[in-house]
C-alpha cells in the first residue's frame, strides 16, 4: 500500500495526512500540485490512492488545483480522496451556490452575478441586512454583513471597479494583540510565514464577481460532521454578527434530525468525508457551508454530558458512542475510513 499526498505550495499544508500515513505505516510521498510535473511524480511512485489537501487561499491556486484533480479523477485509473465536487465546492461560495440551487438543497437564498446592472437590480428585492461573501475565505475572511442600501451600493462598486480585498493579518475578534506577539516571540519563522501568507491572500482581490446572501437571524450554526461511519456535531457560537470564524463553540446533543439530513445529504453525493455549516430555525434547516477540509480546535468535536465521542447509525437508530475519534484534527479517521473504503471497491 503506497499513498500519494497532494498539496500546494505550503508544505505544513500536508502534515497531518503525513502524521497519519506514518500512524498506519504507510508509505507516502508529498506532491506539490502546483507544479508542472506533477502528473510525473504520480506516476512515477504509483500509489495505491491519493489523498488532497485542496488550498483555500488564493483563487488562483485553487482552480489550478481543482483543474488537475479533475483530470486525475476522470481520466487516471488513480482513486482519489476528496473527491473532485468535494475538493471544487470547498472554499468557493459561488461553486456551492449553483450546487445547492441545482440540487434543492435548502439554503439561504443567494444571489451571484457578474452583471453591474443585474448587481444594484438586485437591492430592489432583497432585505436589509444581508450578506456579502468572496468567492474564497475561510473562518470568516471575506464576509460582510452589509446594513443599508447606500453600504451595498458602496460595495457594488467595489466590486465592479477596484475589487474587494479579504482582511489582512489574524482575526481579530479570536485573539488579541498579547497573544500575537507571544506566538512570534516563541517562532519567528512561524511570524514570518503567516506574514507571507497575509500579504499572499491580501494581495488576491475579488473583482467582476458579485455574492449576496440573505441573512438568516441565528445565535450560533450547527457544524455536522460525517467522516465514514462516523457522525459528530456542535455549535459554533456568535461574535458580534458571524459565527464563521468566531472559534467559540458549545457542546451538547444535537437534535437528530441534523444528523438524518447530514447522512441523506453526504450518502446522496458519496461524500465520504464533509462538514456541513447549518442554520436550524424554526424547524427549517439550510445549508451554509460544506467543507471537506476541515480543522477543529479542540481534540474532540462531539460531547455529550461532558464525554467526547460520535454517534453512529445503528438498527436504523443515532447511537452516542463515547471515546476518542478526533485525533490529529481527525485525519487518523478519515485515513481509516478511506483504506476501509478503498479496501471494500477493490
Amino acid at each position: 500500500m503506497k499513498i500519494a499526498v497532494l498539496r500546494d505550495h505550503h508544505p505544513e499544508s500536508s502534515l497531518k495526512w503525513e502524521n497519519s500515513c506514518r500512524k498506519f505505516n504507510i508509505p507516502f510521498v508529498t506532491i506539490n500540485m502546483l507544479r508542472s510535473d506533477w502528473l510525473d511524480l504520480i506516476k512515477d511512485f504509483n500509489p495505491d490512492f491519493c489523498v488532497t489537501r485542496p488550498p483555500g487561499d488564493i483563487l488562483q491556486n485553487k482552480r489550478i488545483f481543482d483543474e488537475k484533480i479533475f483530470f486525475l479523477q476522470h481520466f487516471t485509473d488513480y482513486a482519489v480522496y476528496p473527491g473532485f465536487l468535494e475538493t471544487y465546492i470547498y472554499e468557493n461560495k459561488s461553486a456551492l451556490s449553483w450546487f445547492l440551487r441545482v440540487n434543492d438543497i435548502p439554503h439561504p437564498v443567494t444571489y451571484v452575478s457578474s452583471d453591474r446592472e443585474e448587481a444594484v437590480g438586485i437591492l430592489d428585492r432583497i432585505s436589509f441586512p444581508f450578506v456579502a461573501k468572496t468567492v474564497i475565505g475561510a473562518a470568516g475572511s471575506g464576509v460582510k454583513i452589509l446594513e443599508t442600501r447606500s453600504a451595498a451600493e458602496d460595495y457594488i462598486t467595489d466590486i465592479f471597479t477596484k475589487g474587494v480585498r479579504r482582511r489582512f493579518g489574524p482575526n481579530r475578534k479570536t485573539g488579541t494583540p498579547g497573544k500575537w506577539i507571544k506566538k512570534a516571540v516563541q517562532s519567528p519563522e512561524y511570524f514570518f510565514n503567516k506574514i507571507l501568507q497575509y500579504r499572499e491572500r491580501n494581495a488576491d482581490i475579488q473583482k467582476g464577481i458579485l455574492i449576496f446572501q440573505e441573512y438568516i437571524e441565528h445565535d450560533y450554526e450547527w457544524r455536522c460532521v460525517r467522516i465514514g461511519d462516523s457522525y459528530f456535531a456542535y455549535k459554533k457560537l456568535k461574535i458580534g454578527d458571524k459565527a464563521s470564524g468566531s472559534k467559540q463553540f458549545e457542546y451538547s446533543a444535537p437534535p437528530l434530525e441534523l444528523l438524518d439530513f447530514t447522512k441523506s445529504l453526504c450518502e446522496r453525493f458519496n461524500f465520504l468525508f464533509m462538514a456541513i455549516d447549518l442554520f436550524h430555525n424554526n424547524e427549517q434547516i439550510f445549508v451554509n457551508e460544506l467543507q471537506t477540509i476541515f480543522g477543529h480546535k479542540n481534540p474532540y468535536i462531539c460531547k455529550v454530558n461532558e464525554e467526547p465521542g460520535r454517534y453512529l447509525f445503528n438498527n436504523n437508530k443515532w447511537v452516542f458512542q463515547p471515546g476518542d475519534f478526533n485525533g490529529n484534527e481527525s485525519y487518523n479517521l478519515r485515513l481509516k475510513e478511506i483504506l476501509k473504503h478503498y479496501i471494500e471497491k477493490n
